[in-house]
């Protein structure tokens, strides 16, 4: 078995991960119960059961890239591994599409996200030797990106015609089948607001419901990490709920831990999920959408291609095409009110939780780590990209500080 370094770039110490720090906690229990050893590095160091912990320090780097047979990491992390750890075979998770995502800091912070973020994307590319992403539609997005690094070359195509042993799908997962308690509460859950979804939307539609079903909530969650995340968007939707009156009914309540997530969506009836349009939109695989499946929730969503394939698949939600309150409206209210079809939506929630299993979903990992190694055509047609880092100026300073733009 070998000795595999987890490098999470999100703390881990507060019991409250996002994503990121979900996928990797995940990882390390999959990679600890085939038998490996695994150290996981945070900011915080924070801890996860059966393995080594460290906190993610130029001097740690050093010393566990030594003593390690694989390291696995995933954004901006990934920049302090190659500056200070040793060469060892790196597995690169690019299943958050970070520098897509992050376009829409830019009237907010300025350019000097962007540079760094394809700065970071474009090391990361160059000195990985297997990458991972969650979708065909992003496996797509990543050999382009793949090819024009010189990563995808002849040698590369030669040992694997479909690059499997280059890039890999490995999407999120979910943990066992758990019974939920059952709930005759009209509860919505949208869960924490990133600054590429549409609250604003959500509100409305559910002020429209409540016409029909008068003692329906919302409930949004503030994100665990407001340092590494900006909140732009959850101080719009606060301020949009006191405008038209809904503080009764549209709560904001903290991040739940981890391991007591399950009694909290137990509380809700239905999830809801609203965004526009974009190529964020299409690259996406949201987190959230498997955690509400794996909850038992029924989905209510504006259209994303990887969510409207999975819904569709399992019959576990609804896909509202058009960014129209009303018609949100409508449907949270249909489903609400046909207990046949949200229990058929239930029901398939249950049959998608037993087929992403987090040991499957991760199945291309767990054969690297069985098998480490360092990519031998890495070099061979290496073609050296550079964006230029822009150096944050005094207004971008400001920008950061205030969290908006001016």
């Amino acid at each position: 078995m070998s000795r595999v370094l987890l490098i999470c770039p999100e703390p881990l110490g507060h019991g409250h991960p996002a994503g990121i720090g979900i996928r990797f906690t995940e990882m390390a229990r999959v990679l600890l119960a085939d038998g490996h050893l695994v150290t996981v590095m945070s900011p915080d160091a924070g801890a996860v059961a059966g393995c080594e912990s460290a906190a993610l320090t130029p001097e740690a780097l050093a010393l566990h890239t030594s003593t390690s047979d694989a390291a696995v990491v995933q954004g901006h992390a990934a920049n302090a591994l190659f500056a200070h750890g040793r060469p060892l075979p790196t597995v690169v998770d690019l299943y958050d599409p970070f520098i897509i995502e992050n376009l829409h800091y830019y009237a907010g912070r300025g350019a000097e996200v962007f540079t760094h973020d394809h700065k970071t994307l474009l090391q990361s590319v160059a000195r990985g030797d297997f990458f991972l992403c969650a979708s065909e539609a992003q496996r797509m997005f990543y050999a382009g990106l793949l090819l024009a690094a010189g990563r995808l070359n002849p040698l590369a195509f030669d040992a694997s015609p479909r690059l499997d042993q280059l890039l890999a799908i490995a999407p999120f997962g979910v943990q066992p089948v758990r019974e939920r308690a059952t709930t005759d509460v009209p509860a919505i859950l949208f869960g924490g607001i990133y600054d590429w979804y549409d609250p604003l939307l959500a509100i409305d539609a559910v002020i429209l419901a409540r016409k029909s079903i008068p003692d329906l909530t919302l409930t949004f969650t503030r994100h665990p990490n407001p340092q590494l995340t900006p909140q732009g968007r959850t101080a719009e939707a606060m301020a949009h709920a006191r405008r038209k009156g809904a503080d009764g009914f549209i709560h904001f309540e903290p991040w739940v831990a981890y391991e007591k997530r399950g009694e909290f969506l137990d509380r809700f009836s239905l999830a809801l999920l609203t965004f526009p349009q974009s190529i964020e939109t299409d690259l996406s695989m949201r987190t959230r959408v498997y955690d509400y499946l794996w909850g038992g929730l029924p989905i209510v969503t504006s259209s994303a291609p990887g969510t409207d394939a999975l819904l569709a698949h399992y019959h576990a939600g609804s896909v509202i095409a058009i960014d129209s309150p009303e018609a949100f409206a409508t449907e949270i209210v249909a489903i609400l009110r046909d207990s046949q079809r949200h229990q058929k939506m239930a029901s398939g929630a249950r049959s998608f939780v037993a087929d992403h299993q987090w040991p499957r979903a991760l199945e291309p990992l767990r054969e690297f780590c069985l098998r480490p190694r360092i990519d031998p055509a890495k070099e061979a047609f290496a073609v050296h990209l550079e964006v230029p880092e822009r150096a944050a100026s005094i207004l971008d300073r400001l920008r950061r500080r205030i969290g908006g733009s001016f």
